[in-house]
């Protein structure tokens, strides 16, 4: 009896002191994927239980095609580097810093030169609801990637649909929920077809715009904002309002510019959180890391919202 309970509390013991894993993660993609940077590694850091090496290959608004055409390129001809390339290493990323190795440089030489665990691809954001729009070229990345990378588990991350002030809907003739229903609608198929997990971001930004108890609220048009004072984007996660320089006959000028694409500070540390709890198979609730910024209330819920989208989505594999 006695040595039963001695092996018990053995087995516990060494289950706690299990240790975390350690990934090392690819993004071939643009600043819909290199905006994860802003809190992933700080919060592994800040949660002690994994290692991460996040490595993006960035160009902005890089799509799938383009991806494609300069591995072709980059095949021929080595020295064509058309990215920004960015290291960030958890351990050397405690909160509150963005350390990373910057370089120049094509994805064909990271595929060929390192050992990745995971390797994430995406659509341009404007291509992202057309379907037509993503083959053959993820067939053709995902065939180059398993040449040289065959323990290397491919996923997709989805991206989201814009603020609902974005004038591409306009243009378009589509709406906020439209976009959201056709990129999801494409990204599945996608998967589908190649057999791969999803990241699935764009749900996140969905659930939370369905859930929030702080509706966002458009700007007073006829309100004069003194800088730095800026309007609030208080209950959305995509866009927000900075302060640049104009100018006009000759003469610099300051007004203030709305992004209607990308995520805020809010959107990023969800992001994080998506990713995080994708990765290592953690619960998206029970993070404990908050940036200062972002008030624990508001951080709370955001964690809910990516731990929703991570459990509602039927996986491919």
């Amino acid at each position: 009896m006695f040595l039963r309970g001695m092996t018990t509390i053995l087995l516990m013991t060494t289950a706690l002191v299990l240790p975390g894993k350690e990934l090392k993660v690819l993004m071939i993609g643009n600043s819909f994927s290199r905006s994860v940077y802003s809190y992933l590694p700080q919060l592994v850091n800040e949660e002690k239980t994994h290692k991460l090496v996040l490595t993006s290959a960035y160009i902005g608004d890089c799509a799938l095609q383009q991806h494609y055409e300069n591995i072709v390129k980059a095949e021929k001809d080595p020295d064509f580097k058309p990215y920004k390339m960015s290291v960030w290493k958890s351990q050397e990323n405690p909160a509150g810093t963005r350390k990373s190795t910057d370089f120049s440089g094509n994805v064909n030489e990271l595929l060929k030169s390192n050992q990745y665990d995971i390797i994430t691809i995406q659509q341009r954001s404007v291509a992202s609801v057309d379907h037509a729009t993503y083959e053959p070229y993820t067939t053709e990345i995902i065939k180059y990637i398993r040449k040289h990378q065959k323990n290397a588990e491919i996923v997709i991350q989805q991206t989201w649909s814009y603020h609902a002030q974005s004038r591409s809907f306009a243009r378009w003739k589509i709406s906020q929920k439209d976009m959201y229903t056709r990129l999801r609608n494409a990204y599945k198929t996608s998967s589908e077809k190649h057999n791969l997990r999803v990241i699935p971001m764009g749900d996140a930004v969905e659930f939370f715009r369905e859930n929030t108890p702080k509706k966002y609220k458009s700007p007073d048009s006829g309100k004069v904002y003194k800088e730095p004072e800026l309007p609030s984007f208080a209950g959305e996660v995509v866009g927000y309002p900075e302060w640049r320089s104009g100018r006009k006959d000759g003469k610099l000028y300051r007004y203030i510019h709305f992004d209607y694409v990308h995520l805020n500070d809010h959107g990023e540390y969800m992001q994080a959180v998506c990713w995080y709890s994708f990765l290592f198979n953690e619960n998206a609730e029970k993070v404990a890391f908050v940036p200062e910024s972002i008030k624990a209330e508001d951080a709370a819920f955001l964690r809910k919202c990516a731990a929703e989208a991570i459990r509602n989505y039927k996986q491919a594999k």
